[in-house]
């Protein structure tokens, strides 16, 4: 039980470090032109790329068919201040923290194995032609 309430208070600390002044989280809203070559690999279905400078510690974009793309934060919510990174796995099947090995569905960023008990943050995506606007509406 104290390990759990020690984790929650490093989320929160952790949260609160990355607030602005009006208490909402700091995230430059992206722009992603789908048509530029770095995002080539989200022309096939189960493309995925890394954004880094957005959300706490990045974010992964994930192609789920050609009008749906998912936005996870890259911070794992076992232990969001380790200075690890969830990351895509070596078979792109699932997503995974290595310090924790938590394990995560790109569905909805669901924990699929490991210590995390919550899903990964996911934020809002829109599509408008070929451009993909992430927003830091969280959808969890």
């Amino acid at each position: 039980m104290k390990k759990n309430r020690f984790q929650f208070a490093a989320l929160i600390v952790f949260v609160l470090a990355f607030a602005g002044a009006n208490g909402q989280a700091m995230f430059p809203e992206v722009t992603v032109n789908l048509a530029y070559p770095q995002y080539q690999r989200l022309k096939l279905d189960g493309g995925f790329v890394y954004i880094d400078g957005a959300g706490l510690k990045g974010i992964i974009l994930y192609r789920a068919n050609e009008n749906s793309y998912l936005a996870f934060e890259r911070a794992c919510p076992h232990h969001p201040a380790a200075n690890c990174v969830v990351q895509v796995d070596g078979s792109t099947l699932f997503m995974i923290d290595h310090c924790c090995r938590s394990t995560f569905n790109f569905s909805d960023g669901m924990p699929t194995g490991g210590p995390a008990e919550r899903p990964l943050l996911q934020y809002r995506t829109e599509l408008t032609g070929t451009v993909l606007k992430i927003s830091d509406e969280v959808i969890n």
